[in-house]
C-alpha cells in the first residue's frame, strides 16, 4: 500500500475567487507500459491513486471535473463511481497525451473559461498546491498559469479558453508542455516542487513508501 500527500488544506494566502468558469481535466488514459500494470489503480491508503488525484481536483472545481480514460477504461471507471465527475474515454490514447488533452477539451461546455489540467500519477500534489495555482491564475485569467520545477513549466497548469485552439493542434506525448516551452510563450510561473514526482516505473514505489514513512514520523512528532 502506498500513500499520497495528505493533510489539512491550507489557505493559499489570498482568496480564490471567480472560479465558476474553471473546470478540471484529469488525464488518466495511459496504459502504464513502463510500470507493467495500470498504476493509477494502485491502492494509496484507503483509495486508488486515481481517486486521490480526482478528489484533489474537485477541491478546486467541484463537480466541474472531467476524467479522461483510455487503457483499461472499464475497470478505472468502476473506481470513479459515486464521485460525480464526467468520464470521457479516449479511444486514441495510443497517440499520446495530446490526444487525451484534446478529448478533455472537447467535453468542456461552452461556459468553461479555463481548464485545470492534471496528470493522474502526480502523487505528491495536494489540494493546497492546486488552490495556490488557481489563486495565481485569477490575477491574470487570460494567461496560462503553470507549475514550474527548476524554471521548467508543466502540469498542473490552467489553460484559458484563448489557448484552446492552439492546444488542439498539439500532437504526441508531451501534452501542453510543448506549447509552454516554446520560446517566447508567455505564462504565469508557479514554482511547485511537488509537481515533479510521478509513478512511471516500479522503483518509483520506493519513493512513495519513503514519503509515507516521513509523514508518519512527522505526525508522531507533532503529537508529542
Amino acid at each position: 500500500m502506498i500513500a499520497p500527500r495528505v493533510g489539512r488544506v491550507r489557505s493559499p494566502g489570498h482568496r480564490v475567487g471567480r472560479l465558476g468558469g474553471l473546470w478540471s481535466v484529469v488525464l488518466a488514459a495511459g496504459s502504464g507500459r513502463r510500470f507493467g500494470r495500470n498504476k493509477l489503480l494502485l491502492v494509496t491508503g484507503r483509495d486508488t491513486l486515481l481517486g486521490v488525484v480526482v478528489d484533489n481536483a474537485k477541491v478546486v472545481t467541484g463537480q466541474r471535473c472531467i476524467v479522461v480514460l483510455g487503457a483499461g477504461a472499464s475497470r478505472a471507471r468502476q473506481h470513479l463511481e459515486g464521485r460525480r465527475v464526467s468520464v470521457v474515454v479516449n479511444r486514441r490514447w495510443r497517440e499520446g497525451m495530446s490526444s487525451s488533452l484534446r478529448a478533455g477539451l472537447a467535453a468542456l461546455p461552452r461556459s468553461a473559461r479555463a481548464v485545470l489540467v492534471l496528470l493522474a500519477d502526480q502523487y505528491a500534489l495536494g489540494p493546497g498546491d492546486l488552490l495556490r495555482l488557481a489563486a495565481t491564475w485569477t490575477r491574470r485569467p487570460s494567461q496560462v498559469a503553470a507549475a514550474t520545477v527548476d524554471g521548467r513549466p508543466g502540469a498542473p497548469a490552467i489553460l484559458p479558453r484563448g489557448t484552446f485552439a492552439r492546444v488542439r493542434q498539439l500532437r504526441g506525448d508531451r501534452g501542453a508542455r510543448q506549447m509552454l516551452r516554446e520560446p517566447g510563450f508567455a505564462f504565469t510561473s508557479v514554482p511547485m516542487a511537488a509537481a515533479t514526482p510521478d509513478v512511471d516505473q516500479r522503483q518509483d514505489l520506493h519513493g512513495l513508501r519513503h514519503r509515507r514513512r516521513r509523514r508518519r514520523h512527522a505526525c508522531r512528532d507533532s503529537d508529542r
